[in-house]
This record gives structure tokens, C-alpha cells and sequence, in this order.
């Protein structure tokens, strides 16, 4: 778990990026059922790119996301679509979405399950929910914060993990089981597998993801003195320029994805 508070823009600039590896599969998954008129569910929509590529394609959309600053960056591209809201409590009607995408947003509620069960109840009977979830498997840009924090000498809080009852396993598995198993939000999985794809990312990019206070990393650098942050980008910098081609990164990515039907 890690706050998003404040930090919308410089999770644009950097993570975002990340995070959009996965949108062409969510949209083509659930294109059958949203395409043309189709009422499509964004939640979680971040900066709203895939709301925006969503309403390009003809659906009807609505973009959710909890944070203001991230719901502000999503009415900048699709105006009037975004509302401000958090699972497990969506302010619609049951069965009111032909499409609904999560993209990254199960794995950073408070209660999963209630929060697919919710995502289940506004979407209409035979139509698609969309989901992916990192996994327990370090991400290949956290090599880089690992390796320049240690030698900075920055002191990270231990991180917060839900409760067992609540928690679910960080695998493709864990988030079929969310979705469709006995406890969780009775959904039919359709398909589930791992997506990857190749991150590109400029190192500049990237540490402003860092600087800028994004997720667990971005949090731990901020709670530093001024000295260890210096010493934590030099050692960043020194090592992500020996990776980079031309100061671009190309760094591989995996996610869990889940596709449903209501």
C-alpha cells in the first residue's frame, strides 16, 4: 500500500508510461462488448490515457479515479468524464457498464475482494472486466532505486502489507482468484495470463518518478535528509547512464492480467 496523494504529476512524467504497456490489450479485450456506443468503466484511470483511447474508439466513457490530482490529469483529456471516487464505493447503479478496466489498481486497494466484488456489481450481465495487478516479482527499474539506495545509505520503513485475511497472492493466479474464486467476486475469468512487454523510459524520466515521491520508493527517498536524496540520485544516475542507450532505458516489465465476464 502507498498514497498517490500529491503526486500526479510526477507520476505522469514517469511510472505512467510504465503503466500504459498494458493498455492495447485491456481496450482490444474489451472492444466486442464497448465499441460503438458501448458504456465503458475506467477505474483507476490515472492520467487518462486509456479513457481517452477508450472514447477515441466510439464508447461512452466514465473515468474514476480517488486521487484529485490524478482525476484532474484525466478531465484534461476527457472533458467532463472524470469522477472522483474510491472502491469498494462507486457512485453508479448496478449493471450500468458494458466495460470495465482496473488497470494496476487491485493490488494498491485496502480490500481486494470488495473492491472486485464492487467492480463486478456496476458492470451489466455479459459484459467484460478487466483487470492487471503487478506481481511478487521485483520490477526490473527497482534494481536501479535498490542499488543506489543502499549505497546512499537510505533507511527504508518496512513495507506496509495488507492484512492475510485481506491480502492475495501477487501472481496471475492470485488475481484470477480475486476475481472468479469462491471468496472473491463470483466473475467468470475468461482468460488469464502474464503480459509482458518492454518499458522505455529515459533516465531523467524515470528518476523524476523517484524524486517526485511516486509509490513506495519515491516515498522512502522523500523521508530522507538532503544529503542521502543527493547521494541517492548520483548513484542512480551513475548506474541507470551505464544501462542506457542514448539515455533511454529499455527495461522489461510483467504484470498479471485477468480478463472477465459478468
Amino acid at each position: 500500500m502507498s498514497s498517490w496523494t500529491g503526486v500526479a504529476q510526477a507520476y505522469e512524467r514517469s511510472f505512467a508510461t510504465l503503466c500504459g504497456g498494458t493498455l492495447e490489450r485491456l481496450l482490444d479485450d474489451t472492444r466486442p462488448v464497448a465499441v460503438g456506443g458501448g458504456h465503458h468503466l475506467d477505474v483507476g484511470s490515472g492520467t487518462g490515457d486509456l479513457a481517452a483511447r477508450a472514447a477515441e474508439q466510439g464508447r461512452t466513457v466514465v473515468a474514476v479515479d480517488a486521487d484529485p490530482g490524478m482525476a484532474a490529469l484525466t478531465e484534461g483529456v476527457v472533458p467532463g468524464r472524470a469522477v472522483r471516487a474510491a472502491l469498494p464505493s462507486l457512485p453508479f447503479g448496478d449493471g450500468c457498464f458494458d466495460a470495465v478496466t482496473a488497470n494496476f489498481v487491485v493490488n494498491h486497494v485496502g480490500d481486494p475482494r470488495a473492491a472486485t466484488r464492487e467492480l463486478a456489481r456496476v458492470t451489466r450481465p455479459g459484459g467484460r472486466v478487466a483487470l492487471t495487478s503487478w506481481t511478487a516479482r521485483p520490477p526490473t527499474w527497482s534494481a536501479l532505486t535498490t542499488y543506489a539506495f543502499e549505497a546512499a545509505g537510505v533507511v527504508v520503513a518496512p513495507g506496509g502489507r495488507l492484512p492475510p485475511e485481506l491480502d492475495f497472492d501477487r501472481s496471475v493466479e492470485g488475481l484470477a482468484d480475486v476475481a472468479g474464486g469462491a471468496k472473491g467476486a463470483g466473475l467468470t475469468v475468461l482468460d488469464a495470463r502474464e503480459l509482458r512487454w518492454d518499458w522505455a523510459v529515459t533516465v531523467d524520466n524515470l528518476w523524476s518518478g523517484i524524486a517526485g515521491g511516486v509509490a513506495t520508493a519515491g516515498q522512502a527517498y522523500l523521508a530522507q535528509t538532503s544529503a542521502v536524496r543527493a547521494a541517492a540520485e548520483q548513484h542512480f544516475r551513475r548506474a541507470a547512464s551505464e544501462l542506457a542507450d542514448g539515455g533511454l532505458l529499455h527495461l522489461p516489465s510483467t504484470a498479471a492480467y485477468v480478463l472477465c465476464g459478468a
